[in-house]
């Protein structure tokens, strides 16, 4: 799911990708498989696989997911949460 706007409330995505567009200002929770924030986020991100921060994008609170990645330019303020991860060995 693409969203290119402004959002005010939880968006749950739990097994979906979702992409915040360049334009795009969201206000509230986010929970999804993987998150790309190309825009401003203001609230907590979890997600299940990845959280990827584009060099014109913001995030305003905690991000809690098994993988981070953060673009040069890329604004993060608050508390960044990667699980342990455990492997079948």
């Amino acid at each position: 799911m693409m969203i290119d706007g402004r959002v005010e409330g939880t968006i749950a995505l739990r097994d979906r990708n979702l992409t915040i567009g360049s334009g795009a200002y969201i206000e509230g929770d986010i929970t999804a498989k993987s998150v790309t924030v190309h825009g401003a986020v203001v609230g907590t991100i979890t997600a299940t696989d990845a959280v990827r921060i584009r060099h014109t994008g913001s995030v305003e609170g905690n991000i809690t997911s098994e993988r981070l990645a953060l673009e040069d330019g890329a604004v993060v303020n608050g508390r960044v949460n990667t699980p342990e991860h455990r492997g079948s060995g």
